[in-house]
């Protein structure tokens, strides 16, 4: 998978979880809820509460993968070892939102750490190419 596709892969990512977020508010707690001006807080707990930091876990992972992902991209980085990387990368975040959603944490566990460890290596190999 190239760096750009993969950017844009966890960017259609980061989309859905907040198209989802907002579906379900409306769908629980009625489409006025969502163009109320004076909102009462809603104690979310169980499904709502996941869904909810399904989305804050893809927002905070933005901050870390996107920057190398685009680093990666924009300095011409082109091995094979990157384009694996970059698929480990979506299908770990990809993986991470899907259980996360159905609440198995054994499994979210593994995809969390390919989404991370995978940015991590990636970063590792922009450095290399820099010092070679």
């Amino acid at each position: 998978m190239s760096l750009e596709i993969a950017l844009v892969c966890f960017g259609l990512i980061t989309f859905a979880t907040i198209g989802f977020e907002i579906l379900y508010t409306y769908a629980t707690l009625g489409f006025g809820f969502g163009f109320s001006s004076q909102r009462p807080v809603v104690e979310k707990t169980g499904f709502a509460l996941r869904v909810e930091r399904v989305y804050r876990n893809q927002v905070e992972s933005t901050a870390y993968i996107v920057p190398i992902l685009a680093a990666a991209a924009l300095l011409g980085v082109q091995s094979p070892a990157a384009m694996t990387t970059a698929l480990v990368i979506v299908l770990g975040r990809l993986g991470f939102v899907l259980t996360y959603y159905t609440g198995i944490p054994f499994l979210r566990v593994p995809f969390f750490v390919m989404g991370s460890f995978g940015s991590l290596y990636l970063m590792y190999l922009i450095l290399m190419q820099g010092a070679g």
